[in-house]
């Protein structure tokens, strides 16, 4: 079965934001918060409320401040449970 447009997407920005966010000084980069902006809208306008990646949760929160507006906290079970989460771990 083909991946959905929103798997393919969310999982391309992930694999940025976490690049990103590794080799970059974070919250001083723009290209930081062109990418967080781009994952917090895709997660957003997606039918989920989060994303799971290499055992990551990323869950936007409209209240966080520039740089901020995606938290990324290790999955637990409820969340890898949770039919409204994208787990991008699963086929």
């Amino acid at each position: 079965m083909p991946k959905s447009p929103d798997r393919a997407k969310l999982s391309r920005l992930v694999d940025a934001y976490d690049r990103i966010s590794e080799e970059s000084l974070g919250m001083g980069d723009p290209e930081f918060h062109e990418i967080e902006d781009q994952l917090f809208d895709a997660i957003i306008d997606s039918p989920y409320r989060a994303v799971i990646k290499n055992g990551n949760i990323y869950i936007p929160d409209s209240n966080g401040s520039p740089g901020e507006i995606i938290l990324v906290d290790p999955a637990e079970p409820e969340d890898v449970d949770d039919p409204r989460v994208l787990n991008l771990d699963k086929d």
